[in-house]
C-alpha cells in the first residue's frame, strides 16, 4: 500500500496553476536549474509567471528564481489528484504486535478477508482483527502545499514543507500515517527592530572605517574611503505576502582625510574588492541575524565630487543561501549574490592593491 501512495505521487509534478510573482530587491537572476546558468536578470518592479516551487525556488516560463527575491501571490494547496482509501483511526493508545500506535494514528487496510485486515503502517504490514479496527472508506484528495505550514491534531503538530503531498478528507488531512484536523500556513514575525539594526550597522561600519583608517594603505596616501554612517532614512523594510521581510540599505562612500576632513571635488572610488566584499558580507549576515528573512539588499552610492552621491550598483544577499551556508566567506558571498556594480567605482589600480592586500 505505502510504494502504491508513493507511486501515485509520482504521478503529478509538483506544480499549481499559473500565478505571478514580482521582484521586490534590486534584481533577480533566472537560471536554467536552482543555483545553475543565468539566463536573464528581472530587475525590481518586474513581473513574470510562476508555475511551480521547489523549497524556495520558483519555475518560470524561462527558468527557475530565487523567491527570496520576489513578492509571489500563490495557492496555500493545490489539488493533484484523488485517491480512494479504506483505513482505520485509533482512538485510543494501543499496542499491536509489539508496535505502539498513538491517538489520531492511521492504518491503512490494504485487504480485508475472512474477518481479518491486513494492514499498513509505516513500511510494516500486519493482520489484525477487523472487529477491532472499525474501518472507514473515503475518497481522499492528493494535496501539495506551497508554503510552509502547520499540521495539527490538537495535541500534537508538525511543521511541514512547500512541496509536501497530503491525503485530504472531508474533516482533516492524513500525513506520515497520521490523522491531522487542521493545516495552516506557517506564521512568520515580519517585525523589525529598525532601531537595533541601525546600532547594529553602524558599529560594524565603524570597525570596518577603523581598519582602514589605521590600514598601511592609508598612510601612504594620506587618505582613505570611509564608509558614511546609516540613518533611518537609509533603510527600507520590504514585507511580502507570504510573511517574508527584506531589507534595502543604502551605503554612501566618500574619501576622507587621515585627519578627519572630507575630501571635495573629486569622485570616490574603492580600492580593494576583497575587503569591501568582506563588509558587505558581513553586514548582510548581521542583517539576517536581525530578523531578516528575505533579502539583504546594499546600494552602493559614492560621492560624485560636487554636491552630491550616484548609484554605482548593489549587491543583493539571499536568506536561504545564508543559512545554507553558502554566504560564508566573501568569495563565496561574490559568487552566490545577485550584483551589478559600476566598473568605475573601483581605483583604476585596484589590481595592485589586491597584490598588497594578498600580502
Amino acid at each position: 500500500m505505502r510504494k502504491f501512495l508513493a507511486s501515485f505521487f509520482l504521478l503529478f509534478p509538483l506544480v499549481s496553476q499559473a500565478q505571478e510573482f514580482q521582484v521586490v530587491s534590486s534584481a533577480a537572476s533566472v537560471r536554467q536549474v536552482p543555483m545553475g546558468q543565468i539566463e536573464k536578470t528581472l530587475n525590481r518592479g518586474d513581473r513574470a509567471p510562476l508555475t511551480s516551487i521547489f523549497t524556495f525556488w520558483g519555475k518560470t516560463e524561462n527558468g527557475w528564481v530565487n523567491l527570496d527575491y520576489t513578492d509571489f501571490n500563490f495557492p496555500f494547496e493545490k489539488v493533484m489528484g484523488e485517491l480512494p482509501l479504506k483505513f482505520a483511526i485509533i482512538t485510543t493508545p494501543e499496542n499491536f504486535n509489539g508496535l505502539d500506535l498513538k491517538e489520531n494514528d492511521v492504518l491503512y487496510i490494504a485487504k480485508v478477508e475472512d474477518g481479518k485486515a491486513v494492514c499498513v503502517f509505516k513500511n510494516r504490514a500486519f493482520l489484525l482483527p477487523e472487529k477491532d479496527l472499525n474501518p472507514e472508506s473515503g475518497t481522499f484528495s492528493v494535496v501539495v502545499i506551497n508554503r510552509k505550514a502547520v499540521l495539527s491534531d490538537g495535541v500534537n503538530s508538525v511543521t511541514v514543507k512547500p512541496g509536501t503531498a497530503l491525503l485530504k478528507g472531508n474533516n482533516g488531512y492524513f500525513y506520515k500515517n497520521h490523522y491531522y484536523t487542521s493545516l495552516e500556513p506557517a506564521q512568520k514575525n515580519t517585525d523589525l527592530d529598525v532601531d537595533s539594526i541601525l546600532k547594529k550597522a553602524n558599529r560594524l561600519i565603524d570597525i570596518f572605517n577603523s581598519a582602514k583608517l589605521s590600514s598601511p594603505l592609508a598612510d601612504r596616501l594620506g587618505y582613505y574611503v570611509k564608509t558614511l554612517p546609516v540613518k533611518d532614512s537609509d533603510l527600507e523594510v520590504v514585507k511580502t505576502d507570504d510573511g517574508g521581510v527584506g531589507v534595502v540599505v543604502n551605503l554612501r562612500y566618500k574619501f576622507f582625510l587621515k585627519n578627519g576632513k572630507p575630501i571635495k571635488g573629486r569622485k570616490t572610488r574603492l580600492f580593494l574588492k576583497e575587503s569591501n566584499y568582506e563588509f558587505w558580507r558581513r553586514l548582510s549576515e548581521e542583517l539576517f541575524k536581525s530578523g531578516v528573512n528575505k533579502f539583504v539588499d546594499l546600494r552602493i552610492y559614492r560621492f560624485n565630487g560636487e554636491d552630491s552621491f550616484e548609484d554605482c550598483g548593489f549587491v543583493d544577499s539571499s536568506y536561504h543561501l545564508y543559512k545554507l551556508g553558502y554566504l560564508k566567506s566573501w568569495k563565496s558571498f561574490l559568487e552566490n549574490s545577485e550584483s551589478n556594480l559600476s566598473d568605475d567605482l573601483w581605483f583604476f589600480a585596484d589590481e595592485v592593491y589586491e597584490r598588497l592586500e594578498n600580502g
